[in-house]
């Protein structure tokens, strides 16, 4: 099977790399601030994300994990199972409540109004989205919160701006 480019590279930006971390189970949480996972590799939280690389980084392993090469370590997958699972998960935000751009079948995104993106923002603790926060620990829970989406913002204000430069590019 074949991918261009442009597919690969909307597989490899416009999903999250920390949703994608909540959404394969790996174990995560948000300490002094910051997003840190557990490597699937060494299984240390010595980890962070980049929201402008959309990179997931072990500073024990020294090691750059973007989406498909997570997808490929922690299901044991090859490349184009990973890149087909990944498709999915494009696809699946393709509904009509979801902040994330929607994925034609050529693999191009299509650009969402900031507006939405704001309007459907939900908690995300711990990778996971919560409907309301639990009952424990409120004011911590909530500067978590508060992190999340600044870097969910933060994703999405780069997500845009690469939108805006491929637009002006195709003039």
């Amino acid at each position: 099977m074949h991918y261009t480019r442009q597919e690969l590279f909307v597989l490899r930006n416009d999903i999250p790399v920390d949703n994608l971390i909540g959404k394969l189970g790996i174990p995560s949480k948000v300490s002094e601030g910051y997003f840190r996972f557990s490597c699937p590799v060494c299984r240390g939280f010595d980890t962070g994300v980049n929201p402008k690389t959309n990179l997931a980084r072990c500073f024990a392993c020294e090691k750059n994990y973007n989406t498909i090469d997570l997808v490929m370590l922690v299901k044991r997958s090859d490349f184009i199972h990973s890149v087909k699972y990944l498709k999915t998960i494009c696809e699946s935000q393709n509904a009509p409540d979801s902040p994330s751009p929607s994925i034609k079948e050529t693999g191009t995104a299509q650009p969402v109004s900031i507006g939405d993106v704001l309007k459907s923002m939900k908690p995300v603790i711990n990778g996971r989205t919560e409907e309301a926060p639990p009952q424990t620990s409120k004011i911590k829970l909530t500067v978590e919160i508060l992190n999340d989406r600044v870097r969910q913002l933060e994703h999405q204000i780069t997500h845009l701006t690469q939108k805006i430069k491929a637009i002006e590019q195709n003039r």
